[in-house]
């Protein structure tokens, strides 16, 4: 009998492998020929901003991609990612914290409705969150985010007075002008701006942290269980399930980071009755316990 060998899951890349040095922000720039490009595929515990500047490449992303300048890519964390070959890219990479998102405000983060009649909102966070867009901004706003990320770097590296207010400064800047690109320029991913995906998954976004099901979600849209669970993953490339984790982890990081709850305190405010479950769903996606996770990058914020 054939018996076929098990692959090793990906390695993990935190943000101090990367050189943060305990900061939840590290920005760097690309541009020696000879950077080695990944054989396998790794995860990132962190959110990673990709700005290419010149040349040409292949990676994959839930699906590969072609990779060339002027390309802004959003690659989320817990998801493998790949720089097939990425040999001739120069460019930024800046790589957070997904809790720095809260930095935003609450403006931009979607809602139910306070007004009858008032529009639904999109679904912003999630799209945001799990990276799904490949943006190519205008040449006026694409000056902008590389004159953004050119300072937040520089503030980053130099060590004198205000550099912290001012690097979260140049972070929220650059984090407003890539949602609004999203608002409007989103041509890549027309299916998720509307419809019933982007009605379910602002229903998972409102219940993410309550003990909600598949059947919860697709009732609140008017569709069956399996057609909910297809469109989102016919769509997406990801299940109800995987945005319902993704949210519910970070909001779990988010109160790892900011409050003095335990363990098991925040499992249960997250939606995990079980907290060996919400434990073992923590390291998965993380590579390490919430506990250690806690103690790694509890340090003083931005």
């Amino acid at each position: 009998m054939h018996r076929t060998t098990k692959r090793p899951p990906p390695p993990v890349l935190t943000l101090d492998g990367l050189g943060a040095r305990g900061m939840p922000l590290y920005v760097n720039r690309r541009s020696d020929p000879s950077y080695p490009t990944p054989l396998e595929p790794v995860i990132y515990t962190f959110f990673a901003i990709l700005l290419f500047t010149e040349g040409t490449g292949r990676g994959r992303h839930l699906e590969e991609l072609e990779l060339q300048a002027g390309d802004i890519h959003l690659l989320p964390p817990g998801i493998p990612h790949h720089a097939i070959d990425a040999k001739n890219l120069r460019g930024w990479l800046v790589a957070f914290d997904p809790t720095l998102l809260r930095l935003l405000g609450q403006e931009h983060w979607p809602g139910q409705p306070r007004i009858t009649g008032e529009p639904r909102p999109e679904p912003l966070r999630s799209l945001f969150i799990r990276g799904l867009f490949r943006l190519r901004p205008e040449p006026p706003r694409l000056r902008r985010i590389q004159h953004f990320i050119s300072e937040l770097d520089t503030e980053l590296r130099q060590s004198r007075w205000g550099a912290e207010g001012a690097a979260r400064s140049f972070f929220t800047l650059l984090i407003t002008e890539l949602i609004r690109e999203m608002q409007e320029h989103a041509p890549l991913v027309p299916p998720l701006l509307g419809g019933l995906v982007r009605d379910a998954l602002t229903f998972v976004e409102t219940h993410c942290l309550e003990p909600i099901s598949l059947q919860e979600v697709a009732a609140a849209v008017g569709r069956t269980p399996a057609y909910v669970a297809n469109a989102v993953r016919r769509e997406t490339g990801l299940t109800v399930g995987d945005w319902l984790r993704e949210h519910r982890m970070s909001e779990a990081r988010r109160q790892l980071l900011e409050t003095a709850a335990s363990v098991e305190r925040i499992a249960s405010q997250v939606g995990y009755a079980d907290v060996t479950h919400f434990i073992r769903t923590f390291r998965r996606a993380h590579g390490m316990t919430p506990r250690v996770w806690r103690e790694q990058h509890r340090r003083a914020p931005i």
